[in-house]
């Protein structure tokens, strides 16, 4: 009978567990780190490819497609001409309290009267359904600088942030 430590279990019974951290015997070498290469991140980056702004073709809204989780913010975008870029900001969708529009001309978004928005435009009844629904990524202000020629259909003309009552800009 051979004699064996009380930590280390029976070979007979189920092998050395101290197998697993040692090199092969048939003089292979073990992989780096001591164990078998770690499986790559799942990284959805490319799913993000689609809210990026297409200089070519003007899209007035970027929707949330094919993906599990949900979206948590709602980006607004708009061209600054002078400066030559595109600003912007996020408002989180969990603190939006109300989606107003007027028939498909404006929309209006309450973030519990500490901010408020109105988006005006065309065909803005759906960009409200889609809001409402949560699978709005960014909405996107048309820039003739960028887009010279004007669409014919839907298209959000200015993004203004309400303040006391009164319209003002974002920029």
């Amino acid at each position: 009978m051979t004699e064996q430590s009380p930590w280390e279990p029976d070979r007979q019974l189920g092998g050395n567990w101290r197998s697993m951290f040692e090199q092969s015997r048939s003089g292979g070498s073990p992989p780096p780190g001591g164990s078998a290469p770690a499986p790559d991140a799942f990284d959805d980056a490319s799913a993000d490819d689609a809210t990026e702004i297409d200089p070519q073709a003007y899209r007035p809204w970027i929707l949330q497609r094919g993906r599990s989780r949900v979206t948590a913010m709602l980006g607004l975008r708009w061209y600054e001409p002078k400066a030559g870029f595109w600003s912007g900001c996020g408002l989180p969708y969990p603190m939006l309290q109300a989606v107003e529009y007027v028939g498909d001309r404006m929309v209006s978004l309450d973030y519990g009267g500490t901010r408020q928005f109105v988006i005006e435009g065309r065909g803005l009844d759906a960009l409200a359904r889609h809001i409402k629904q949560g699978t709005v990524l960014a909405v996107v202000e048309y820039a003739a600088s960028i887009w010279p020629e004007r669409p014919q259909g839907m298209v959000v003309t200015a993004i203004k942030r309400a303040k006391g009552g009164e319209d003002a800009p974002l920029r």
